[in-house]
């Protein structure tokens, strides 16, 4: 089945904000611009590169998508026109043990 939006499209970038404000609602100021450009592409199947300071939001570009596909996936009803994976995984690599700590 075709979809009728791409998550890079604006209904898949609204998507993204709420379910983000729905899952971590701590995130009050939800996700920066930057952030939302490159989960949306990554949702989407894209490859990306990002080189960001510390600080600036890493974590969230790869923890945003995972968390958007698990909510999708409890509730497909919600969001009929935008592509869901019934069993998203999640895969994060880190270069030591540290920073694997401080991710999860």
């Amino acid at each position: 089945m075709a979809h009728k939006y791409r998550w890079s499209d604006p209904e898949g970038s609204r998507s993204v904000d709420l379910i983000v404000k729905k899952e971590i609602p701590q995130w009050k100021e939800g996700l920066y611009p930057t952030q939302r450009k490159l989960i949306v592409r990554v949702l989407d199947g894209e490859d990306i590169l990002c080189c960001m300071a510390t600080g600036g939001g890493k974590s969230a570009i790869f923890a945003v998508p995972i968390i958007v596909l698990r909510e999708m996936a409890r509730n497909p009803q919600d969001y009929p026109d935008l592509p869901v994976r019934a069993l998203p995984v999640g895969l994060v690599i880190t270069p030591t043990k540290g920073l694997a700590t401080n991710i999860v």
